[in-house]
């Protein structure tokens, strides 16, 4: 059976043909002989740059611009939640943080002398309640600065102060222990050397040494 030759006045042998959208350019077929692309400015339809700079699209980018550069100062790559916290509302949070301490030891003193009735030679009543006064305290400090600064980045008297211990890596909670080696180094660096509570007066960054060796800065709300 021979194939008929070619009539272009015969429907099956015309091109097909696409609508014209008033305003625009008559549309050619796309790329192998496809329909013209139902999304304009995709790469492969001829006359149609590849993706161009209009709202919402993916334009070219603008020189000097990166895409991976910080812009939160401090050499961060991320906006900072608040500002580097200042050598003396540290000092005010760290006061805040021993009213409650030194209120539960005097309070346990207090006690201890009623009970015993006599301050050379204590009974053993009052000393159990000394003992217990003391004892509070510690309890009192480990929940205030290890597990609730842990958890929620503020101690007490950080939280009236409006400070944060965070990560400079990310901005977020450095964790529960991370936190406790912070509180640890604190500890001895504070019973040894008096130079490590001076140190943020003068460090580019506000850190402690023991800010320093749990990788965390403290930031004002």
């Amino acid at each position: 059976m021979s194939t008929p030759p070619f009539d272009p006045n015969r429907p099956q042998d015309r091109p097909p043909q696409y609508p014209v959208v008033p305003g625009q350019q008559p549309q050619q077929p796309g790329q192998y002989g496809g329909p013209p692309s139902p999304y304009p400015g995709q790469p492969g339809y001829p006359n149609q740059p590849a993706y161009p700079n209009q709202p919402g699209g993916y334009g070219p980018a603008q020189q000097g611009y990166n895409p991976y550069g910080g812009g939160g100062g401090y050499g961060y790559n991320y906006s900072l939640p608040g500002q580097l916290a200042s050598w003396g509302s540290r000092v005010l949070a760290s006061i805040v943080d021993s009213i409650v301490p030194i209120i539960v030891i005097v309070v346990g003193v207090i006690t201890a002398l009623a009970i015993s009735g006599d301050s050379d030679e204590l009974s053993n009543a009052g000393g159990a309640a000394m003992v217990i006064g003391y004892l509070a305290s510690i309890v009192f400090q480990i929940w205030n600065r290890v597990v609730r600064q842990g958890r929620t980045g503020q101690s007490l008297g950080k939280k009236v102060v409006g400070l944060k211990v965070v990560a400079p890596e990310t901005g977020a909670l450095i964790g529960f222990g991370r936190n406790f080696g912070r509180e640890v180094c604190a500890f001895i660096f504070n019973q040894f050397c008096f130079l490590n509570v001076l140190w943020p007066l003068w460090d580019d960054k506000h850190q402690t040494w023991h800010d320093k060796v749990a990788s965390d800065i403290v930031i004002k709300l």
